[in-house]
């Protein structure tokens, strides 16, 4: 008898390796199902309408770094299987503004805030509605993974992990094992300025509605928790119709992501300064010139932008490296193509204003879209600049200011000055139109002036980083007419 256990005893041991091995697999596939069947597979049916409660943190082009500006918003939603229709209001300076969506399985419409007609959309926008819209209801992600059916990615304590690859960005349920509710969905994508971007979209606070689940309270974290979002959802129930928001056009149609044409010239104002213009982001770059290196001032929106800078300095001197980038103040058209320069092993100068947020920007990881720097990494090399800074090479020299609120645009604000030329290089300050005079003046227009007449510099030419052509407004600009619209037009 013993000896017949013995002979059997591999076999035993083969087939407990394979139930080991392969019987979880058959009891973990039913997390994604269930959860499925509880948060999705009633609206195949009917139609859920909810009303919310909206608070959303931006950054937007703000005074000063990390600064949020918040938008709170309310509305209605109705929404089956497939199809997703929302309106909604935004009360901002006493005036309420109107937004609708309407998606579908072919299509997304939309109007924004205080427009009549609806915005040019791309297949891109589209498909990442599967997760975006998951900010009030996970519906539509659900049933997106149950369509493609991806295995179980991890089992955690108190989760079971699905993940899949929709559109450019990873993205992860987080399913509760006991209750089959989803209680987290996380997005990995990139961001031209921060890099991997982490979006977590927290559900709580369930609510039963005959079959259906429903969370009342989403959290969302955005840019890796730095900033917090939040939607409570109210008066739930089932109807049996829903309005049409938006009529689709009979030549409306999703746009091609057609990609962008880059378009880079360079002229010299003289033999030290030199203008790169990017026309795809109708930016102007500065380059300075001393006898044995380079100075490079601005460099819009992303890495590329920065390499595309980069390459053209080497055309005017081949010889001489770029030991300096300063970026005017941190909004992205003069700080977003900083890394490239990191690589170069260029000096960033900086103020105690920005310096903790462009230290995060050259630290951020890059594997979603890797640039230059995450490939090949350097180590940043800041210094600071506390009222202004001299740059020299014994014959040649400029000036850097820091105006900061003065500008009345940031804190963090620069200005370049050369001396010898009596020229001002700013990033967008001035307003001038090329046609006509001006109606009034902008407070940064104000704010530039008195920062010239209290530095005690004499200007008889202003050179403006942005906008180049866009917006009709003079970038090459005499003294005079800035002096003359502050002195004799209205502000």
């Amino acid at each position: 008898m013993d000896q017949k256990i013995n002979r059997n005893l591999p076999v035993l041991l083969t087939l407990l390796a394979f139930t080991w091995t392969y019987l979880p697999s058959f009891s973990q596939a039913n997390y994604l199902e269930e959860s499925w069947k509880k948060q999705s597979e009633p609206l195949e049916i009917r139609i859920l309408n909810f009303e919310f409660q909206e608070s959303s943190n931006q950054l937007l082009h703000s005074f000063s770094p990390w600064q949020q500006t918040n938008f709170s918003t309310s509305g209605e939603i109705w929404s089956k299987a497939h199809d997703f229709s929302k309106i909604d209001t935004l009360l901002s300076n006493q005036r309420i503004y109107l937004s609708k969506t309407v998606l579908s399985q072919q299509d997304l419409l939309q109007q924004n805030y205080g427009k009549e007609q609806l915005e040019p959309l791309t297949k891109s926008q589209f498909h990442d509605q599967v997760f975006l819209s998951a900010r009030y209801l996970p519906h539509r992600t659900l049933s997106y993974f149950k369509e493609h059916h991806p295995p179980i990615e991890r089992l955690e304590e108190k989760y079971a992990v699905y993940s899949l690859q929709i559109n450019k960005t990873t993205v992860k349920l987080f399913i509760d094992k006991e209750t089959f509710l989803l209680s987290k969905i996380q997005t990995l994508s990139h961001d031209e300025l921060f890099g991997d971007v982490e979006t977590a979209y927290t559900y709580s606070a369930y609510l039963q509605i005959e079959d259906f689940y429903l969370a009342q309270h989403i959290e969302i974290k955005k840019i890796n928790g730095k900033l917090l979002d939040q939607v409570d959802i109210s008066q739930a129930k089932f109807t049996d119709s829903r309005p049409q928001l938006l009529k689709r056009p009979a030549d409306y149609q999703l746009a091609e992501e057609d990609p962008i044409s880059a378009s880079v010239s360079t002229s010299s104002f003289n033999e030290h300064i030199h203008l790169v213009e990017l026309g795809h982001t109708d930016d102007r770059a500065l380059v300075v010139e001393f006898s044995d290196f380079l100075l490079v001032a601005e460099a819009p929106l992303t890495s590329e932008n920065g390499e595309l800078i980069i390459a053209e300095a080497k055309k005017i001197a081949p010889d001489k490296p770029i030991k300096y980038f300063v970026f005017g103040h941190y909004h992205p058209h003069y700080l977003g193509g900083v890394r490239p320069f990191v690589q170069e092993g260029a000096r960033i100068l900086v103020s105690e204003h920005n310096q903790e947020y462009l230290s995060y920007i050259v630290h951020a990881k890059r594997t979603v879209q890797p640039d230059r720097l995450s490939l090949h990494t350097r180590p940043l090399q800041m210094e600071l600049i506390q009222d202004s800074l001299r740059i020299s090479d014994g014959e040649y020299s400029m000036e850097i200011y820091l105006i900061g609120e003065k500008s009345k645009h940031t804190i963090d604000y620069l200005v370049y000055y050369f001396p010898k030329e009596k020229l001002l290089f700013e990033d967008d300050l001035v307003w001038i139109p090329f046609n006509g005079e001006s109606k009034n003046v902008s407070a940064r227009q104000t704010g530039l002036y008195q920062a010239i007449q209290d530095l005690g510099i004499e200007v008889q030419t202003i050179i403006q980083s942005w906008p180049v052509s866009d917006y009709g407004v003079k970038t090459i600009i005499p003294f005079e007419e800035l002096e003359y619209s502050i002195k004799h037009i209205k502000q």
